[in-house]
Parts: structure tokens; sequence; C-alpha cells
């Protein structure tokens, strides 16, 4: 469902592949201490990812079976994402539905160990109701991982966040396609318009880029909090979270993701929402704590004259190694 594409002009040469909606780094590499991968830690036993696109998340950990869910078959999607680096193989869904209307019909009830969801949330008509499937799919103690792109660092950074009222409006009246509000914003906003289109042209324009499944919806890491929050709170979703990944954890990152767990269910919502909120704070203080060290290490490396601090530092700690 969602195409990658080579980095946009602003990113790293060697920044690894990105969504071609996004112009977000999905960087699928061995496990690191900052790396999304090492989100996946937390997988275990059978589950799916949803919209994999031609960049299925990587999962380096043993004793886990994945299936994919997505719109588009290969063929399909290659016609429709001309755009993606030559050579692309797009992975072959186990289950095709168009999520917008489909939903994980699927599936059955707690029947998932793991759904992986990288990059496709702001890309759904409804967002709320993919997260109240995500949720149904999974048995109790079951992961979602989530992966989004922080609005900021992408070309949405001239757009505004998507208000949480206007998610909850959009799922009240159960929408299942991307109105041309959204796609117009979305065009206009990351120079795609073109004033000069006619009524046909427009809608025509309108109907690829809905097809191709642009972002409905942008948040940063913080406003899309809300969302979850909002989730566990008021629509009694169960979820726990275990661990996130921010923009500072990554140095010129675009995307931030969230590992979250199944709870048991008769849980105080409202507490429940106060304690996914104080977890996230608690963990975002620990990585902007981390980045700032981090830019003190790299100021104290400039100052003329480290090398040779270093390396003397380095031979006083040999010498009393010998000494001992």
């Amino acid at each position: 469902m969602i195409a990658q594409s080579a980095p946009l002009s602003n990113e790293p040469s060697d920044s690894p592949p990105i969504c071609s909606h996004c112009g977000v780094i999905r960087s699928d590499i061995a496990p690191s201490p900052t790396g999304r991968t090492l989100l996946a830690r937390f997988l275990d036993g059978a589950g799916v990812e949803v919209g994999p696109g031609h960049h299925p998340l990587a999962i380096p950990y043993p004793g886990v079976s994945v299936r994919y869910v997505d719109r588009w078959r290969p063929d399909e999607s290659l016609e429709l994402f001309t755009n993606v680096e030559s050579g692309a193989a797009f992975t072959a869904p186990d289950i095709v539905a168009n999520l917008d209307v489909d939903g994980l019909a699927a599936l059955d009830d707690a029947s998932q160990d793991f759904v992986i969801a990288s990059h496709l949330l702001e890309h759904l008509a409804d967002p709320l109701r993919q997260l109240g499937e995500i949720h149904r799919v999974l048995r109790v103690g079951g992961i979602g991982l989530l992966f989004l792109p922080d609005r900021r660092y992408t070309f949405d950074r001239r757009r505004e966040a998507t208000p949480l009222e206007h998610l909850v409006a959009d799922h009240e009246d159960h929408v299942t396609f991307v109105s041309d509000v959204h796609v117009e914003d979305y065009l206009r906003k990351t120079d795609d318009w073109d004033d000069s289109w006619t009524d046909d042209e427009r809608q025509s324009q309108f109907e690829l880029h809905r097809r191709r499944s642009i972002h409905a919806h942008c948040w940063t890491q913080d406003e899309f909090l809300e969302v979850i929050v909002h989730t566990v709170g008021t629509m009694d979703m169960q979820w726990e979270l275990l661990d996130a990944l921010f923009i500072e954890d990554v140095g010129g990152g675009s995307e931030f993701g969230m590992a979250l767990r199944r709870g048991r269910a008769g849980r105080d919502p409202a507490v429940e929402a106060d304690r996914l909120r104080l977890t996230w704070e608690g963990l975002r203080g620990r990585a902007q704590e981390r980045a700032a060290l981090e830019q003190q290490l790299v100021r104290f490396r400039s100052i003329p004259g480290y090398p040779v601090v270093r390396g003397a530092w380095r031979l006083q700690r040999r010498l009393r190694r010998a000494g001992n």
C-alpha cells in the first residue's frame, strides 16, 4: 500500500529507503540502541504487517512468523507507484484488503501475537478505526508496533496537524475514503498543485493520489500521542506503552514509533490513559537527555587538540592496567 523511493534532497546521501509519500527514513537495519528494529524485540510468535509496500520491517530476532496485508498485489503496485527505486520488489500480500473499507475483517478476534503498522495510519481515511482493528485482532498481551512520520521533518512540514476532533468526527461518520479536502490540502502544501488544471484534470489528480495513498493526516510525535491516549481513555482500548522511538533517538531521523501491548480488560480507562502518557513522557525525557549528551560529545570532539588528549588518556589507562 505504501511505496517508497529515493531520499528527498535534504536527506543524507547514505539514508536508507524512504516512503515515497512520507519522505521518511525507514531504516530496516541490524538492531542498534536507537534503531527502529530494536522495538521489534517485543515481537514473538505469529502476526501480520499491514501495508508493507516494498520495504517490510526487517525482524532480526528468531521465533517470529509474519504474514502481510496490503491493498495491491505486486504487479498492480508497480503500475501505480512508478517513482520507486529501480528494481524494487513489492511484498506479495497474503491477504488483499482495502483497509479503509475492509479493515482487518479477514482476521479473527484475538488471533494475532502482533501487528506491525509502519507508515500506514497517516494514509487512511479513519485511523481510529484501524487502531481499533489492530486492538481487536491482538490477543491479550499481543503487540502493536507503530511507526509514523513526524510532519516537521517531511514535506508535510507546511501542513497543520490533523485535530483529534476531526479524527473522532470521521470515525463517528464511518468514512471509508479520503476526501477531496484532504487530497487538496496535501497537493497544495507539498507544491504538487497546479492552478491551471481543468475540473476534469483536478478530479483525475485527486483520484490518482487517492489511489496512491497520500498522507491524509499528519502529526508530530507528541501530537500523535494524544490520538493513542484518546483510544485508551475514551475508546476503551487497553494499550500499555512498552517502549518508543523518538526523533531525538536518531540523528537526522524523521519518524517516531511505539511498541504497544494489549492489556487486560476491566481497568479504569482514565488511569490507564494517565499511565500511558506518563510512560511516554518518561521515555521522551530519557531520549532528550541522551541526545543532549551526544551533542556535547560532538562539540567536545571538535575542540582542537582532542585527538592528542584522547591518545594520552588511552596511554595512561594502558599503563595503569600494565602496572596492575
